[in-house]
């Protein structure tokens, strides 16, 4: 008799335990600071007549506080390994967005969240649990990511209805509470359990001498442009793909729906990642991914039941592949040694560039009474990062790592490019 379906997917798991803790992990940070505020911003306002663009700038100095944090957390993580940044990551994020729950004003609720949701987006995010798995699995990392993305993208199936059930049942500052407790829960078991993925070099690597790294190859300081522009165009529309929808007409519940479909709908993205990366590399799988972002993100703009569909649809199956494509690509540029210190510089210059997405399209919405122009440019930009990958610099072509299993991997000795300029 052979074994049950879930028992043998257990057992195919459990080498890759560390993973799937990682991806618990993912899902409770981003679906508590990432998705759960979109949900949270229209009750928010109900409740206590803050604008849009004020509690859209909550989650702008957020992103820039978790930007700027960002190396220093990678730093940490190189030389001490994973559990001191995810332990005092979780514990401090976690008291100021329990703070954010209690502020009385605005200003008290802009200060709270975005240091509580800075915290936990600068050691709880992909820039860690990225580089530990690259660490982790240097000769199986596309099969890793796969999986430590694909248990990620279930952040949003998780925690929209989630959320909204509890901002439908609860006064906003009890939802944020309990939200705060569930990310806790997701998160403990990598912060007690995973202990591997620091540097080889260790004690050895220094702060600010590899701060420049990321901007030392011209590829480099392209791919950050490029990642820049998708993030702009990307926080934006996840912040605010909620209550453009019920701007649009759509209850509430219907939005939160569709948003948890979008994100299921990333799934089957995330899980045929290693198949189209290994058939036609990852610049052409990133840039038809940015194509579809860009066209279903238009779609929003038209309002109605049809649009939001079409949204969910096009840019659910898009999504899901973004995340572990630019993570793949920019552990190919930047190679092992210092992986976490200069993906995290990445993620402070992106963030710089990014973070005002949220908060320019809510003070479009507060300006024009409405959400087309705002979304029209975010899909616009999403269309540049596109242009970017099509026009970026080409490495001169090196010899490849010898890794016959993993297409993706190219870090085990200096860093390099060549083998997405070459596919």
């Amino acid at each position: 008799m052979s074994a049950p379906v879930g028992s043998r997917a257990l057992r195919a798991l459990a080498p890759w335990w560390e993973v799937v803790l990682l991806g618990v992990l993912t899902v409770g940070a981003y679906g508590l600071v990432m998705y759960s505020f979109g949900v949270l911003i229209g009750p928010i306002r109900e409740a206590t007549g803050w604008p849009i663009g004020g509690l859209s700038l909550a989650y702008t100095v957020s992103s820039l506080l978790g930007g700027l944090a960002a190396p220093f957390t990678g730093w940490l993580l190189d030389r001490f390994g994973p559990r001191p940044v995810i332990v005092g990551s979780l514990v401090l994020g976690s008291g100021g967005l329990l703070a954010a729950a209690s502020a009385p004003s605005l200003p008290l609720f802009v200060l709270a969240w975005g240091t509580g949701g800075g915290i936990v987006s600068a050691g709880l995010y992909y820039s860690v649990s990225m580089a530990v798995t690259a660490r982790l699995f240097v000769e199986k990392r596309l099969r890793a990511f796969a999986i430590l993305t694909f248990i990620g993208g279930l952040a949003s199936v998780v925690f929209f209805p989630i959320a909204g059930l509890l901002v439908e049942q609860l006064s906003w500052r009890t939802a944020l509470r309990v939200l705060v407790a569930l990310m806790a829960i997701h998160c403990l078991p990598a912060a007690l359990l995973v202990r591997r993925g620091r540097s080889a070099a260790g004690g050895r690597v220094a702060f600010w001498s590899g701060m420049g790294e990321a901007l030392r190859l011209p590829e480099a300081r392209w791919m950050i442009g490029m990642f820049a522009l998708a993030g702009l165009s990307v926080s934006a529309v996840q912040v605010h793909q909620v209550p453009a929808m019920t701007a649009g007409g759509i209850s509430l519940a219907a939005a939160t729906t569709i948003a948890s479909v979008k994100g299921l709908l990333s799934l089957p993205g995330r899980a045929g990642t290693e198949a189209v990366v290994r058939r036609a590399g990852v610049p052409v799988a990133l840039g038809a991914a940015y194509a579809a972002m860009a066209a279903g993100t238009l779609t929003l703009a038209f309002g109605g039941i049809g649009a939001a569909l079409a949204f969910m649809t096009v840019t659910g199956l898009a999504f899901g592949t973004i995340s572990p494509l630019q993570g793949l690509f920019a552990a190919n540029v930047y190679g092992e040694r210092r992986l976490g210190t200069l993906m995290g510089v990445q993620t402070f210059l992106v963030s710089l560039a990014g973070a005002g997405g949220p908060v320019v399209l809510g003070i479009a919405v507060d300006a024009t009474g409405g959400y087309r122009a705002g979304i029209i440019a975010s899909a616009l930009l999403a269309g540049a990062a596109l242009l970017m990958l099509v026009t970026r610099p080409r490495a001169e072509p090196q010899p490849a790592a010898d890794d016959s299993d993993d297409p993706s991997s190219g870090l085990s000795g200096a860093p390099t490019s060549s083998s997405f300029a070459s596919k």
